[in-house]
């Protein structure tokens, strides 16, 4: 994590380690982490990507809640009213943006993967842009133009219960995901996402983005993969879902395996950055092409 000097728009890391009992009001970037972190040897720990739009915070509320869920359950202490306040001052100094935060353990007195204390680094990424041009208001969803998809052969791990669902920085699987998504990209420029499995086989996400489907069977329900073995929690996810709920629907957590491609009528990936991408065409494994519906999302989310 280096910073140089670099023109208007570049991104800066900050430290709020230090700062974390008292007001930031001197905020320095940060430049370079030791290369003995455990942010470096062992992943030790979560993130979270924000939307910046209009000086908000796209989502606050649920980047709030994972970040709880995710500390408490990776064992680490933090001061998470200061987060959010140093979430939402960055957010009206840039206006428009992304903010990325990353959380880690701090090194310990113990050698090895162990630990004997839950003191964290807290890191914020910061990344002006200029003003969006799909949409100019926090806290709605955003819908991008329909693009395609297809299945991927990288599998992601089947987690313990209290890492399931966790966006966490020991990421290898979906780093190999995302690249074999990126070497069909380069002869299929409409891929937006791909399709991975777990180890159990079933289809539970994209390489960055959740994943919601309609079967033929019943294109009125909604249906997601569920997390609780494998796959991030995201937060455009549990946006939907509550959504959705508030308009007396339910998204139904089902497996989507491999025989369901034959009734499968319409998807979309989502993420809290990107907001929605409804998918056109659907690759199998097996080079077939599915046409999908595209979603009316102004329909099922009111």
């Amino acid at each position: 994590m280096t910073q140089q000097h670099s023109p208007k728009n570049a991104p800066i890391w900050y430290d709020l380690t230090e700062h974390l009992t008292h007001d930031l009001t001197n905020h320095q970037p940060l430049t370079a982490i030791d290369i003995n972190e455990r942010v470096i040897a062992y992943g030790d720990g979560f993130f979270s990507t924000m939307a910046v739009v209009n000086g908000e915070v796209n989502w606050l509320h649920y980047h709030q809640k994972r970040c709880e869920i995710s500390a408490k359950n990776l064992q680490l202490k933090i001061n998470l009213t200061f987060i959010i306040n140093q979430l939402c001052y960055f957010a009206k100094q840039i206006k428009h943006g992304m903010l990325k935060l990353v959380i880690c353990r701090q090194n310990q007195a113990v050698r090895g993967y162990g630990f004997i204390n839950t003191n964290a680094h807290v890191w914020l990424k910061v990344m002006p842009s200029e003003l969006p041009t799909v949409q100019a208001m926090a806290q709605q969803v955003i819908v991008q133009p329909y693009a395609d998809s297809r299945c991927l052969s990288q599998q992601i791990p089947v987690l313990p219960p209290n890492l399931a669902g966790l966006k966490l920085l020991n990421a290898q699987a979906q780093a190999l995901a995302h690249a074999e998504l990126l070497a069909y990209q380069r002869y299929q420029p409409s891929l937006i996402d791909g399709l991975v499995k777990d180890m159990c086989g079933n289809w539970v996400e994209g390489t960055f983005c959740n994943v919601f489907y309609q079967l033929k069977s019943d294109k009125i329900q909604w249906f997601t993969p569920p997390v609780a073995i494998s796959g991030v929690n995201g937060v455009m996810r549990q946006v939907f879902m509550d959504k959705i709920k508030q308009n007396q629907k339910l998204v139904v957590e089902r497996r989507l395996q491999d025989a369901d491609f034959n009734d499968l009528s319409a998807m979309f990936f989502c993420n809290a950055v990107r907001g929605v991408i409804p998918i056109e065409r659907f690759y199998l494994t097996d080079e077939r092409i599915l046409s999908l519906d595209l979603p009316n999302f102004e329909r099922f989310l009111g």
